[in-house]
């Protein structure tokens, strides 16, 4: 486990660009967990960010807003955690170097929400609410070998951009709805997933990565049947996270 007060102090060289979900998909998974949250847990959480669904939909999106802040670059590596094709499940050892990554994170923010010092709750819940929401976009487990996606182009329309970047943006906007609709329209019933735990969303994110995401190849144009089965999955991920991010901060609280 990463000791928050270290991890502060660690200025990091970094090998792949911390992308993520756009604003808008990290407000839908807010939206959604707000629903979920219990009175006891609505309170904590509104002790650390103040009264109302907005602070709680705004601090979904903080993390992505402060990455031009060089304060912050320690922050980076939480983003993700990218694995060997071959791999079926997590290795702390392997996957989370120095426990640094999205997995490893989950665990450091919520430990600092639960025993830590109150000064350090702000950043962490925020960093929490946005680094779970990651987690559960699939190429945010990816192949280390292409940075999660971030090194392999395809044609989208007429663009060419990175297969990382149409999952992260593409897929969100493709869905025309706003985070308030999303939050009706998007929701899971408590029977049809588990909880789990970070390391579990991740091998989930893997595997629809490498049985689905990859099936278009590179440098060439996405075309309709992977766009109804893209269309699908973002769907499916986002909703799983909204859900998941509740539950989580219910049972921390």
């Amino acid at each position: 486990m990463i000791r928050f007060n270290s991890i502060c102090l660690l200025a990091l060289v970094f090998t792949q660009p911390a992308y993520s979900f756009s604003d808008l998909g990290h407000k839908m998974v807010a939206a959604i967990a707000w629903q979920k949250l219990t009175p006891y847990a609505k309170q904590n959480v509104e002790r650390i960010l103040g009264v109302g669904e907005k602070r709680f939909i705004n601090a979904s999106v903080w993390a992505d807003h402060i990455k031009s802040d060089e304060r912050f670059n320690y922050l980076k590596p939480m983003h993700y955690v990218n694995m060997p094709k071959q791999a079926t499940v997590y290795n702390r050892k392997q996957d989370c170097k120095k426990d640094k990554c999205a997995v490893q994170a989950i665990h450091t923010f919520s430990d600092v929400l639960t025993t830590g010092k109150d000064k350090d709750k702000l950043l962490a819940l925020r960093m929490l609410i946005h680094v779970l929401a990651d987690l559960h976009q699939p190429l945010h487990a990816g192949l280390k070998e292409d940075r999660g996606g971030n090194w392999y182009e395809v044609k989208y329309q007429d663009a060419h951009l990175s297969l990382h970047k149409f999952w992260d943006n593409q897929l969100v906007k493709r869905m025309k709805l706003d985070w308030q609709e999303a939050s009706l329209q998007l929701k899971l019933s408590d029977r049809s997933v588990s909880l789990g735990q970070p390391e579990i969303w991740a091998q989930e994110s893997h595997h629809i990565a490498i049985n689905q995401v990859y099936q278009v190849k590179e440098n060439s144009l996405i075309n309709e049947q992977y766009l109804k089965m893209a269309d699908e999955v973002i769907k499916s991920r986002i909703s799983i996270a909204g859900w998941r991010l509740g539950m989580w901060l219910n049972k921390l609280w």
